[in-house]
C-alpha cells in the first residue's frame, strides 16, 4: 500500500509540475515553426505574442500573405491559439498524452468581410492541433452543418471533418470528408453528394513551410455525384463518381508522376457519356533541377523587376537546358470516353530534343518540341450533333481520315514542322 501511495504521489507531482516546463518547450517549438514559415517568400510574420501560464497559454500571431496581384490586396491574418499544456490533456478528441493542444481562431484585418461570413468563420469552423511528445503535429478541422433559407431558397451544407498529420517535418498525410450540399430554388435543385480528399506525401527536397516542397506519394479526390434538375424534375446535369488520383515516385533522382481523371457517367444537354478517362504521365524530371525552378519561380513572384526581362529569360534558359539533359517526357496514355454511338479515344506524347535547344535563345524550344498524337471516333457521333458538314470539310482538307464508320487522325510535330495524316501543314 505504501509503494502504491508513493507511485500515486510521484505521478501526481509530475502531472502538477511538468506543465510549467512543458510550456517552455512548446513556446520554443512555436517560435521555430514560425521562423520556418517566415522563410516562405509569400508569408511575412509581423508579430507573435506568447503568454504562458502554468497549465495553459495563449499565442497571437499576425501575418501577411503576399498575393502579388494588382487587383487583390495582400491578406493580413490574425491567428489566436488557446493552449493547454501536457502531459495529460483533455481535448475534443478525448484524453491525450502530448506536449500541447491548441484551439485556433482566425480573423482578417483590412479586409471587408460580410458580418454573416465572419460569424460563420468564428462559430462554425473549428481548428485544433496536438503537438505530440515526438513533436509531430496532428491537426483537426471541423465545419459544422449549415442550413440557410433566403427568399424561399433553401441551402443545406452537411458537416465536414478533416485530420492532417505533419510527421517529423518530412511526411504530411491526412484526409478530409464532406457529406455534401443541397440547394433548392423555385427554378431548380442542385446537389453535391459526398466529397472525399486524402493524401500521403513524403518530402524529398525543399520544405513544407517554405512552399517549395517536392514530394512523393499519393493524392486522391472524389465526388460521389453532382445532380441538377429543373423545376419539373428534369435532369439538367448528372455527374456520377468523379475521381482524381495522382501517384509520384523518384528513381535515380528522377521524378515520375502518374495522374488519372475519370467519371463513370456524365449526362447533360441530352448527351450521355460513360467511363470518361484521362491518364497522364510525367517522367524524367530531375528533382534537383525542379528545386532550382521552384526557387526561380518564387523569386520572380516576389520581385518587382520585369518577369520576362533578358536577365530572367537567360536564367530560365539555363535551367531548362539542365532539365532537358534528363530527357523528360509528358504523355497522355489514354484520353477516352464511351458514347452511345461508340468509343472516342486518343493519346499523345510530348518530348523536347535537347540537341535542338539553344540555351542562349529560349524560343528555340519551339523547334525542339517533338509531339505525336493519334485518335479515333465513330462518325455517327458527330452526325448526331449536326456536325457532318464540318467533318466533311476536315476530311477533304486531309485533317481527318474517314474509314467506313470511323474517323481517325495522326499528328506529328518535330523540328518546327507539323504533319497531319502524312500531310505537311505550313506554319
Amino acid at each position: 500500500m505504501k509503494k502504491l501511495f508513493i507511485i500515486i504521489a510521484l505521478f501526481s507531482a509530475i502531472v502538477l509540475v511538468s506543465p510549467k516546463f512543458i510550456g517552455a518547450i512548446v513556446e520554443t517549438e512555436y517560435q521555430l515553426a514560425l521562423n520556418k514559415l517566415n522563410a516562405n517568400p509569400a508569408i511575412t510574420i509581423n508579430s507573435t505574442t506568447f503568454n504562458r501560464n502554468w497549465y495553459s497559454g495563449k499565442v497571437v500571431t499576425e501575418m501577411t500573405v503576399l498575393l502579388h496581384h494588382e487587383e487583390i490586396d495582400d491578406l493580413n491574418i490574425v491567428i489566436e491559439d488557446d493552449l493547454s499544456f501536457g502531459p495529460v490533456i483533455f481535448t475534443d478528441e478525448g484524453v491525450k498524452f502530448a506536449l500541447s493542444y491548441s484551439k485556433s481562431n482566425i480573423s482578417f484585418t483590412d479586409l471587408f468581410i460580410d458580418a454573416e461570413v465572419e460569424r460563420f468563420i468564428k462559430n462554425k469552423i473549428h481548428l485544433s492541433a496536438l503537438l505530440t511528445f515526438s513533436k509531430n503535429i496532428i491537426a483537426h478541422i471541423t465545419i459544422d452543418e449549415v442550413s440557410k433559407e433566403v427568399d424561399g431558397n433553401q441551402i443545406v451544407s452537411a458537416k465536414a471533418v478533416g485530420k492532417f498529420v505533419l510527421e517529423n517535418d518530412s511526411r504530411l498525410y491526412g484526409d478530409f470528408n464532406w457529406a455534401g450540399l443541397s440547394a433548392t430554388t423555385a427554378d431548380e435543385s442542385f446537389t453535391i453528394e459526398e466529397i472525399k480528399f486524402s493524401f500521403d506525401q513524403t518530402l524529398i527536397t525543399g520544405s513544407y513551410y517554405q512552399g517549395n516542397a517536392i514530394t512523393t506519394g499519393d493524392v486522391d479526390f472524389s465526388i460521389s455525384a453532382l445532380n441538377a434538375k429543373d423545376a419539373s424534375g428534369n435532369q439538367a446535369l448528372l455527374l456520377s463518381n468523379l475521381v482524381v488520383s495522382a501517384m509520384s515516385s523518384v528513381n535515380n533522382n528522377l521524378l515520375e508522376i502518374k495522374m488519372n481523371y475519370r467519371v463513370d457517367k456524365l449526362a447533360s444537354a441530352g448527351q450521355q457519356l460513360q467511363n470518361a478517362n484521362l491518364d497522364v504521365v510525367l517522367k524524367g524530371f530531375n528533382i534537383t533541377v525542379l528545386q532550382e525552378i521552384n526557387t526561380l519561380l518564387t523569386e520572380l513572384s516576389t520581385a518587382d523587376e520585369e518577369v520576362f526581362s533578358a536577365k530572367n529569360m537567360n536564367r530560365l534558359s539555363a535551367i531548362t537546358a539542365k532539365l532537358l539533359a534528363y530527357d523528360p517526357v509528358i504523355e497522355i496514355e489514354d484520353f477516352s470516353v464511351e458514347t452511345p454511338e461508340g468509343k472516342i479515344e486518343s493519346a499523345m506524347q510530348v518530348s523536347i530534343d535537347k540537341k535542338l535547344f539553344d540555351a542562349a535563345n529560349f524560343m528555340s524550344i519551339m523547334a525542339a518540341i517533338n509531339a505525336t498524337a493519334s485518335g479515333n471516333a465513330p462518325t455517327i457521333f458527330f452526325a448526331n450533333l449536326g456536325l457532318s458538314l464540318m467533318v466533311e470539310q476536315y476530311v477533304k482538307q486531309g485533317l481527318i481520315i474517314q474509314n467506313e464508320n470511323n474517323l481517325s487522325f495522326t499528328v506529328n510535330f518535330a523540328q518546327g514542322q507539323l504533319n497531319i495524316n502524312g500531310n505537311v501543314i505550313p506554319l
